[in-house]
This record gives C-alpha cells, structure tokens and sequence, in this order.
C-alpha cells in the first residue's frame, strides 16, 4: 500500500506508531530498503549528501550500512547543514566515524562512470522559500551532478520541492529517480514530471494505522492493490457467467471511438461486448473485431427490456452531440430511473457533454454509475472552476451526487461515494493523444459487466491496465508516436502478469 497524504499526516501517523512499537522500526525499515536498491544499483561512486532533519540522518544510517555490507567501494559523505544549526546529525557522524564536510567545498578530482549522488537533505520537511544557503547548495549538486554525469537519487522528494504546495524552489535537484519511504506526498501530484522514475519502500504501514487516527487513506494505485481486488477466472465457468458488456457509441464525426472501444472491452474479460451504433459504422466494426455482435434498441419506444440482459453499459464513446445522442442519453436516463436491473454505468465523452447541460442530471441514474471526465469536462458538468477542484471538493461531489467520479489527468483520481480514493500517480505524456479514453472506457465496461467485480474496482483496475500497457507502448514506440491502438496491443499482457 501506498498511502497518500500530506506531512503533517503523515508525521501525526509515524508519532502514532513509534509510541506503540520500537521506536525506530520504520526508520530501520527504510534504511535497509534504500540499502537494497544502492546495492543492485552498485554504483563505482556514492556521495552522499544530508541534511540536519531525519532525512539526513537516515543518510548516514544507510551509508554506515552500505559501508559494512555492500560491495561499493567509494563513498563519500557531505553535509548541507548551517553553522549556526544545532544539528544532531553532526554529532552522528563522528559517532559512526563518518567524515562529514559541508557540501560547497566538494572538489572534483576526478570522473568515474555510474556515480551516484543520494539527496538526503530535506525530505518531507521541506516549505518554501527555501533558505538562500540551502537553495545555494542545491544548486551546487545540480551543478556537481552534470560535472561528473553523476545520476541524484532522492529520498522521500527532491530537495527543494515543497510538500504541502507542490512547488519548487528555483534550484530543486534535478532527481532522475525517487524513493518513496513510506508514503507519497499529495503535493507531488501538483507536479508528476518530477516524479516519472520512482521506487516505494514498503514500511508495514497499514490502513487502520492512518484512519484510526481520523484521517482519510488515500492510496496510489500500484500491483499490489490491483492484485488484491482482480478475480481470479474461473475455468468452470461459462461466458454467460462473466456478464456482457453493451457500448453505445459512434457517429459519422468519431467513426473510430467505437471501435477502439470494442478492441479493447473485448480483450478485458466480458462474456460478450455488444455494441449499438450507425449502420455505416457497424461494418467497420465487425470487421476490427469479429468478436462483437449488434444491438439495435429503441428506449424511446418502451424496449428497455431488451437491454436487461446487459451486466454493464457504455455509452458516449464519439456519440456526438446532436439531436439524436440527446434522444439517446434521455432515453436511457428515463429507463435507468425506473428499472429495478442492476446495470453498472459508464459515462464517457459526449454523454458528459450532453448531461452538462441537464439540472442534477444524476438523480436520474439509480444504479451504480461512473464517470469519467478530464479536467474540462469535470469543470462543465458540475459548474466548477479549474482552481476550486481538489481532492476534497472531489469527495464532496461524489457524496452529493452518488457518482464514481474517474478524474482523468497527469494524475487519474477515482473517487467513491463512501469518500475513498485512489490515485495513479504514474503520468506518461503519451498518452495524451486521441483515441485514449475510448480504449479506457471499453476496458472499464468490460470488467465491469463481470458480476464480482463492483463499479469502483472496475475502474481501478482499468486504469492500472491502461497505465501499464501505456508504458510498455512509450517504451516499444516512444512517446511522440505511441497510439491508442498501439496501447491496446499491450493490454493482453499487462492482464496475463495480473492473473
């Protein structure tokens, strides 16, 4: 687990915890994990740089470690600590027989190849404005870095980048990877570029340590949640036994949605995708995926009975927005008022865009629903400005309307009426090209329509499928011409690495 929350929580759970147990378990925990990644690493130089907090403390700890049992053969200790500070750190250091010397005086002799310069200097504790001397020296690292192709490594953050705000100092490291102690800040989702190559080290924390002390958990989502939430297939079974999965979508304007949509439902686990669409369109369709079958329906015309047999729906995919989605979206919001089927509901795209314009248009879906709007079309449906949404006004939403909310951004934020969220705090600048959301959405419905799995864990698993298999297209293609399509080539896997 990788909780999420802010410094102050953050310190009130660890207080919490070192009262209960050993005092220094977590930090031992810690140090022995940032040991094993510098041992694999096995760098031919390690320059380590603390601070006068615990951060720069677990530096010198981890340091006296390596030297006793790893195979590295050069490491050097140096300190960003003011004179006029009163620093405990300092007097460790002498205590492990550490030579310890001010950072600004470092001098290079000499460059060897996989240097490594580990950022022990603020951590969690860090606030802007930085102090003129610590922000001096941080640039002096950067500096230090480029002199000696040497990669920085941070602990917790990059020493100058503020917690709370996500901003950064002028002169934060340039880290080329982090190492989460723990628990990830919420002010590093203001700013996920800083934080595209990270490691966690699991410190036992467990989720009854941070709401028994009345605050929410927050999580990021990683393999082990999703793991823990991702059903088994049961060879016994039937496809009738996964549920089948209806997408409603399509128009002359969008022809592909559709079909990206289906590629994709059809490869995340339904019994059966369905799709309902123009008649132009269905031919391509069919012939992208053979798999799927035709639904023709008329809701307006008192025929929801045949779309009873649908275990989850998909609907707004290149819909359109026009006088015909309208009749649709109404026609379905009429019969999802009524019906005592438990359909789970996917809103996407132009539904969204369609619903905007209707007054507490969800009091109409009586079943679980969820919705998955970016950034712009949040602002719309909700009447919202960009500077007012965070985390908290998300909840806040959720709770009023009954609605899974899937935030789409840099950062992905899935939120659920009860006020739990979770987070995929991996961003990829690739995938920030049409066609995403389709495949998105198809992948959610698909895993939806399976009878074990609820409306949340659909969503969450869809969107670490999606995330994962967008890495591994960035990796194969890069991320100027990766695809939706290219990201679809890679779900088969992701979810084979799941079973």
């Amino acid at each position: 687990m990788i909780p999420i929350l802010n410094p102050t929580e953050i310190k009130k759970v660890e207080n919490e915890i070192n009262l209960q147990s050993n005092e220094k378990k977590l930090q031992k925990m810690a140090v022995k994990g940032v040991a094993n990644i510098l041992t694999n690493l096995n760098p031919s130089k390690l320059i380590i740089v603390v601070g006068a907090g615990l951060n720069g403390e677990d530096g010198l700890l981890i340091g006296n470690k390596l030297e006793n049992e790893s195979s590295i053969n050069e490491i050097e200790y140096f300190h960003s600590i003011n004179s006029k500070s009163k620093s405990n750190n300092l007097n460790l250091a002498k205590k492990l027989g550490i030579d310890l010397n001010e950072i600004n005086k470092y001098k290079v002799k000499s460059k060897t190849d996989n240097t490594i310069i580990l950022d022990c200097i603020l951590g969690i504790s860090a606030k802007l404005p930085m102090r003129p001397d610590i922000s001096k020296n941080l640039a002096f690292i950067n500096n230090l870095s480029q002199r000696l192709d040497a990669k920085i490594i941070s602990l917790d953050l990059p020493s100058g980048f503020d917690p709370n705000t996500g901003l950064r100092d002028k002169n934060t490291l340039n880290s080329s990877h982090v190492i989460f102690l723990g628990y990830q800040t919420t002010g590093t989702l203001k700013d996920p570029s800083l934080f595209t190559s990270t490691s966690h080290i699991d410190l036992g924390i467990k989720e009854q340590d941070i709401t028994g002390q009345g605050i929410d958990c927050t999580q990021a989502i990683d393999f082990s949640l999703v793991k823990k939430i991702f059903p088994k297939r049961n060879n016994n079974l039937y496809k009738g036994k996964f549920g089948s999965h209806l997408i409603i979508g399509g128009s002359d304007q969008y022809p592909g949605a559709p079909i990206l949509t289906s590629k994709s439902s059809n490869i995340s686990g339904t019994g059966h995708t369905s799709i309902s669409t123009t008649t132009t369109l269905l031919k391509e369709i069919i012939k992208e995926t053979p798999e799927v079958t035709n639904f023709k329906f008329d809701l307006l015309n008192n025929q929801g009975n045949s779309i009873s047999k649908f275990t989850s729906i998909s609907i707004g995919v290149g819909l359109g927005v026009n006088k015909e989605s309208v009749k649709i979206i109404q026609g379905l919001m009429d019969y999802l008022s009524t019906t005592k089927n438990m359909h789970k509901i996917t809103l996407d795209a132009d539904a969204l865009n369609i619903l905007s314009k209707i007054e507490k248009w969800w009091e109409k879906f009586k079943v679980p629903t969820l919705i998955t709007p970016h950034m712009g079309e949040y602002e719309k449906l909700f009447n919202v400005k960009k500077e007012d949404i965070s985390l908290e006004s998300i909840k806040t939403i959720s709770k009023n309307t009954n609605l899974t909310i899937l935030l789409k951004g840099a950062n992905t934020i899935i939120t659920t009426p009860d006020g739990t969220q979770k987070i995929n705090t991996l961003a990829n600048g690739g995938m920030s090209k049409p066609g995403m959301g389709d495949v998105l959405t198809g992948m959610i419905g698909s895993l939806a329509s399976n009878y074990s799995i609820n409306i949340e864990d659909a969503a969450i698993i869809g969107t670490y499928v999606h995330s994962q298999s967008g890495l591994l297209a960035k990796e194969k293609y890069g991320s100027t011409s990766m695809t939706a399509s290219n990201v679809i080539s890679f779900i088969p896997q992701v979810f084979k690495i799941l079973e």
